[in-house]
């Protein structure tokens, strides 16, 4: 099939040529004809069949046809000028020797016309490739991501060579091709597949990505309509080059933004054991403290006196399983183990199971909650949702200050259920309010404030609320105070 596609695109192109060696032929014959009735000597008119001869190698490009051209002009000048007319006999040899003189000078024409007609293509060629391997050099100036750029780098090549081609990159040497030869291609770093000493016979070359310390990934060429020139690999070589630049940046910069991710967890890591070190020494200390005097004094202390120290351990040790379960589920967002059990929660259960769990650390803080009249379901993990609503509470009751009312509440916005829970207190610096979800922010120690607070529970309830698809903000209120609102949605979404 491709032999005869090749066999009538040479047909096609030996007519081309025939059919414009003769159009000149015709115009500078006509030509010679006017000239030679306006009284032009014939010695002159041989000039015309010169440039007849360079056009046709110009419009040609071979030497051939320009030869033959001036063959067949020099016939027809004998044919037509030369006597006797009409004949190709010669009978002045002064014509024979200027016969003989244009053939030769047609020749060299004709040759000089058309090596330099290549050197021509062969320069604007050159200059036509420069400037797509500059423009393929500044495409990937600003790319970023491996699909990124074995797509750029897919298409570049494909405008380049004219062929199909497909690229592999590995993001990591614990990957495998599925294509085999694409895998020995990657292992062994070695140009293999059609007309190569491996794997020779396949239809397709694969190249390898590759610098001298790392081998990125495979560029595999469709060679079915042919092969690779030498000045083709030549250019792809250097596409290739710039494709190992992009993917060392690549390379490097992840490895810069991995240790920064290292050292950030190193930093909340550092945080977190300071932190709990202190938070965890004040409510164990009370609790041992209290429970020693409980069992140093049992019998001889009067009830109310009694109840207040078991209050203070029952506080102590609810902060502290609240702290812990705080701190189990960073661990697993961190981790990417939150587990998400959605079931549809009334959501007057949700808010009445959260303030049950707060009542006791309420001190002098008052409690309001407003709930929907209607029965409204909501489809949450309770266990989780519950939290968040808990942490929302506790941090109202540790930053509202002494005296202050705090409500909750929930009401149906179109497709959500927003939950507020506002307090009249001091409110939140503007300069911070940004921060408050942040790992491991909080303005008590900065305040003098010896409440106690690692600085999760804000940025626990961001995770909770964004897992289950909703959305968490806080907002000071105009007469004092802050307010945190959660949107969550009522159904559940299709790709969830």
């Amino acid at each position: 099939m491709r032999n005869d596609i090749a066999s009538a695109e040479h047909i096609v192109k030996i007519l081309k040529n025939a059919s414009k060696v003769a159009v000149i032929w015709v115009l500078s014959t006509m030509f010679a004809i006017v000239l030679n009735h306006m009284g032009v000597r014939i010695e002159n008119l041989l000039l015309i069949y010169v440039v007849g001869v360079v056009i046709c190698s110009v419009e040609t490009s071979s030497m051939c046809w320009g030869i033959g051209s001036s063959v067949v002009f020099v016939f027809t000048f004998n044919f037509l000028f030369t006597a006797p007319k009409f004949t190709f006999q010669v009978d002045d040899p002064n014509y024979v020797i200027s016969l003989m003189i244009f053939i030769i000078v047609a020749f060299i024409v004709a040759s000089l016309t058309v090596k330099l007609q290549r050197q021509m293509d062969i320069a604007n060629r050159r200059t036509e490739i420069t400037t797509k391997l500059n423009a393929i050099g500044s495409g990937f100036l600003n790319l970023a991501g491996r699909p990124a750029i074995a797509r750029y780098s897919c298409d570049s090549l494909k405008k380049l060579t004219e062929k199909r081609v497909d690229i592999l990159i590995r993001s990591s040497d614990n990957e495998e091709f599925s294509d085999s030869i694409a895998e020995w291609c990657y292992r062994n770093s070695m140009i293999c597949g059609h007309g190569e000493a491996q794997f020779g016979e396949n239809t397709s070359l694969y190249v390898p990505i590759k610098n001298s310390n790392k081998t990125y990934g495979v560029i595999i060429f469709d060679c079915c309509d042919g092969d690779l020139e030498e000045e083709e690999r030549g250019y792809v070589d250097t596409v290739i080059s710039q494709i190992t630049l992009v993917l060392e940046r690549e390379r490097l910069n992840e490895e810069k933004e991995e240790t920064k991710i290292q050292i950030e967890k190193e930093r909340l890591k550092s945080t977190l054991l300071r932190s709990i070190s202190h938070d965890l020494r004040t409510p164990l200390t009370g609790i041992a403290g209290s429970s020693n005097f409980l069992y140093d004094n049992y019998g001889s202390l009067d009830e109310e006196t009694a109840k207040s120290m078991l209050n203070d351990i029952c506080t102590d040790a609810e902060w502290l399983n609240s702290m812990v379960e705080n701190l189990l589920n960073m661990t697993r967002i961190q981790e990417g183990r939150l587990d998400i059990q959605k079931k549809k929660e009334v959501v007057d259960d949700l808010i009445s199971g959260a303030v049950t769990l707060v009542s006791k650390r309420l001190g002098d803080h008052r409690l309001k909650t407003v709930t929907p009249h209607d029965i409204v379901l909501l489809p949450v993990d309770a266990r989780l949702f519950t939290q968040v609503l808990v942490n929302l509470i506790d941090n109202a009751i540790r930053h509202s200050g002494n005296d202050t009312t705090i409500t909750v509440s929930a009401r149906v916005m179109g497709n959500f259920i927003t939950f507020k829970v506002a307090d009249n207190g001091s409110g939140i610096p503007e300069e911070r309010l940004d921060k408050i979800f942040d790992n491991f922010f909080t303005t008590a120690y900065e305040n003098g404030d010896k409440q106690r607070g690692v600085g999760l529970g804000l940025t626990i309830c961001k995770a909770i609320v964004e897992a289950h698809g909703g959305h968490i903000k806080a907002v000071n209120n105009e007469g004092g105070g802050t307010t945190f609102q959660v949107d969550m949605p009522m159904e559940v979404r299709q790709n969830e």
